[in-house]
Formats: C-alpha cells, structure tokens, sequence
C-alpha cells in the first residue's frame, strides 16, 4: 500500500482489499498493472474527491474499490462485449462476498458508460466512472512509457557497441 493513502481511506477498504477474493486480482494484468492496484487508484481517487465534495464518500470508495472485481484473465481487452460485461461479473462477485447495497451496485453496475449505455443514478457513480477512465489513460500511458524506456535502452546498448 502506497504511503500516499490515508488511514482513513485505508480503513474504509480494509475488509475489501485484504478479502483473499479481492487480493485474486493481483494476478491479473489490467492496463499495463494488475487489477487490484488499478482499483486500488480509483478507489483512492475516489474518496479523494467525494470527500472533498462532501458527497458519500464511504459507498462512493467502496464501491470504487470492488468496480472490477472479476477473477479471470482478459484477452482482449478491447471486446466491446467483454467491457460491456465486466461489470456485472464485478456486481455478481460483490454481492456474493460482500453485502453492498443498491447505491453501490449500481456505481460498480455503471462505471462503463457510455460503453454499458446507461449512465449511473448517482454523482457518486459519475465520479467513479470518470475516474476510472482517466486511470485507464494514466496507466495505459506508463505501460507505453515503459515499454519505449525499454525499447531506448536496448538502442543505446546498440549504439555503444556499435560505436566501440
């Protein structure tokens, strides 16, 4: 756990992030990281926000922390079916360990609009969403910049041994 989180987020997911479903998703690679550290980041931006905008930042948090929560490895990420499904693999799987209520379902529910079709009910479930996408980006951003770090290492390897 980064040192950046609060106690008082860190008390909010607790139960959630060290539930030994939850911590599954650390085998799984989401947007160049693994899932659990992805929801890890939106659920801590998310209370970040919520808090601030004095909005119910522990269901907003929560549900954030649990929004993919599915346990298997996605192959191609970009199947429109797949995005569209997740989420309601992410409900299924929060319902069955954990006892949300209909706020927080349809924050997890919802959290892929436009691409789900129907938008979330509460600002709660908007934030999660944006946040959720612009996480995305971010981390999409630092799998490319770590593969082109890659990439310019092995170029300057080249060069020095082609210069020698």
């Amino acid at each position: 756990m980064d040192k950046y989180y609060s106690l008082d987020f860190y008390n909010i997911i607790k139960d959630y992030y060290e539930h030994k479903e939850v911590q599954k998703m650390s085998k799984y690679k989401h947007h160049g990281i693994t899932r659990l550290e992805h929801s890890l980041r939106v659920s801590y931006y998310t209370y970040v926000i919520t808090k601030f905008l004095r909005l119910n930042y522990r269901e907003a948090t929560i549900a954030a922390m649990l929004h993919d929560f599915f346990l298997d490895e996605v192959n191609d990420e970009k199947s429109i079916s797949r995005l569209r499904l997740h989420a309601d693999y992410a409900v299924i799987n929060s319902k069955k360990y954990f006892n949300i209520n209909e706020k927080q379902e349809d924050i997890i529910r919802r959290h892929m609009f436009p691409v789900t079709f129907t938008p979330p009910k509460y600002l709660e479930g908007w934030i999660v969403d944006i946040v959720d996408d612009f996480s995305a980006v971010y981390e999409r951003g630092y799998e490319i910049e770590k593969k082109a770090r890659g990439y310019v290492s092995v170029l300057v390897l080249m060069l020095i041994s082609f210069i020698r």
